[in-house]
């Protein structure tokens, strides 16, 4: 009986998986047991190590500790999809800063200007591989971290995330990722039983256990950091996790989001994620109008950013106080809560609209056009698009000429940076910088009796729609987990 149980559960996620576009289907413990050990005595936070758990750090109590919530787009970057991404953080935190999220980019098709612009408003970019391989290489991964400090002008230090095309993680995946001393991972899915805060690979992976990554000797890396990625159930109790939103309708997706929040926030607060291809909420001629799934996913945001002590922040701010956890009440005076631009007299190419006329990087952009392809920077543009084997490609323009633009100054930030001018503006800790703050109306930082006394104890190159219309296809129907399942089930009969 024990037998024709576990065959009805793998039937039942494999038809979900077959069945739904953008959504993936974890399964806790089924195919692959959890030898995970930790001992927190030894893996303590001061050594960068911390074990799974499902409390918060600190022993902070759920009344005391922020709710966080993660924002997380995948795949290219693009005009009409940044408009999207944008709208998506668009509230403010209880300190009066803005919401902010992570992009895990992808090269091809990428606007580069954008992404610097995504980062200079405080927003997070992080690694999705080059073409968006299922198994990819070093060089898929480490190339992506070339063009951005390239093209975008990011610090590589400040690029220190990455997720795997598809959710297509592997061992030799995140052993490439710890080689390449990226600072965490935010591949895996978290269910009901193993929805941890964020943790270190010290002991291995302690959750998405079906995938067999939980056993014993398959991954420790010393120091970098899981995100594990949260998913809501529907009514049958089926978990959704990428693109909930496809994955029924609207007032259907809605109403799982808010009761998977609502868990979380009446619970222990482990962060909520909300991920998403920001090409299926994005107007394109031709295809169909995705404004209901798009209005009802911005309610769901606005709704839960209106609860006391919700804060919208990247993953590299959740880490951040994942290291140094600090009660709800302080979370606002913490540096890295802080909203500020730099002041500066004129325009300079930073992705910042330093002259306050109303266009950033006004007149200052170069557009690279390959025949075939083109991208936009504030830096050069290469002499030849591209590629895997050359990410970033020679100049088109030499050093002393007119039209040269300065690759980012070491120990400088892409904010503070002219590429034109080749200067930082920036060489101390007095620099002039402005408040990005604002009142937040009827802002509560102390939660009700009732808030803090309810308690619940992937496809082929370019398919995750990077091509704009062209690739509205999610990815993550992935024959991958259904040869995996069906692996499993064929072991069992």
């Amino acid at each position: 009986m024990k037998s024709l149980s576990i065959i009805a559960s793998v039937l039942l996620i494999v038809s979900s998986v077959m069945a739904q576009e953008g959504a993936t289907v974890p399964v806790t413990n089924t195919g692959g047991a959890s030898t995970y050990s930790c001992d927190p005595n030894t893996c303590k936070i001061e050594n960068n190590c911390r074990c799974a758990s499902v409390n918060a750090p600190g022993g902070l109590s759920p009344a005391d500790t922020p709710q966080f919530v993660t924002v997380t787009y995948d795949d290219s970057v693009q005009e009409a999809l940044m408009k999207t991404a944008l709208s998506m953080v668009n509230v403010t935190n209880p300190n009066g800063c803005p919401g902010h999220g992570t992009w895990f980019v992808s090269m091809e098709y990428t606007d580069f200007s954008l992404v610097q612009q995504w980062y200079a408003a405080g927003n997070e970019v992080a690694d999705h591989t080059f073409s968006h391989v299922g198994t990819p290489s070093a060089q898929e991964i480490s190339s992506v971290r070339e063009m951005l400090n390239a093209y975008a002008g990011i610090p590589v230090s400040k690029i220190q995330g990455f997720r795997a095309p598809f959710l297509n993680y592997t061992k030799d995946t995140l052993n490439i990722v710890g080689q390449q001393q990226f600072v965490y991972d935010s591949s895996s899915s978290a269910v009901t039983d193993d929805v941890y805060w964020p943790y270190t690979l010290d002991n291995g992976m302690a959750n998405d256990c079906w995938t067999g990554i939980c056993a014993a000797g398959q991954v420790k890396l010393p120091g970098l950091w899981e995100i594990p990625m949260y998913s809501v159930l529907n009514t049958a109790n089926v978990p959704q996790l990428m693109d909930v939103y496809l994955a029924g309708t609207a007032t259907e997706t809605s109403q799982w989001s808010q009761a998977a929040f609502d868990k979380h926030y009446n619970g222990n607060r482990q962060p909520f994620g909300i991920y998403v291809h920001p090409t299926h909420l994005s107007t394109y001629a031709g295809t169909p109008d995705p404004k209901e799934k798009f209005d009802a996913v911005i309610k769901l945001i606005k709704d839960i950013s209106a609860k006391p002590n919700v804060w919208f922040v990247t993953n590299q701010q959740l880490l951040q106080w994942m290291k140094n956890p600090v009660k709800a009440s302080e979370l606002g005076a913490q540096d890295y809560m802080q909203c500020k631009q730099p002041v500066i007299a004129k325009e300079i190419c930073n992705g910042l609209d330093d002259d306050h006329n109303g266009a950033i990087d006004d007149g200052l952009v170069n557009s690279c056009n390959f025949g075939t392809t083109s991208m936009k920077t504030c830096f050069n543009c290469p002499a030849t698009a591209p590629s895997l084997s050359s990410p970033v490609p020679a100049s088109s323009a030499q050093n002393g000429t007119a039209g040269y633009r300065y690759p980012l100054g070491d120990g400088c930030d892409t904010t503070w940076w002219d590429p034109i001018g080749n200067t930082c503006l920036c060489t101390s800790s007095d620099c002039q910088v402005k408040s990005m703050a604002v009142p937040k109306s009827n802002t509560n930082t102390t939660d009700s009796t009732s808030d803090a006394s309810s308690q619940d104890s992937n496809g082929s190159n370019g398919s995750n729609g990077s091509n704009g219309a062209s690739g509205l296809v999610s990815h993550f129907a992935s024959t991958a987990i259904i040869a995996v399942l069906f692996a499993g089930l064929s072991q069992i009969l």
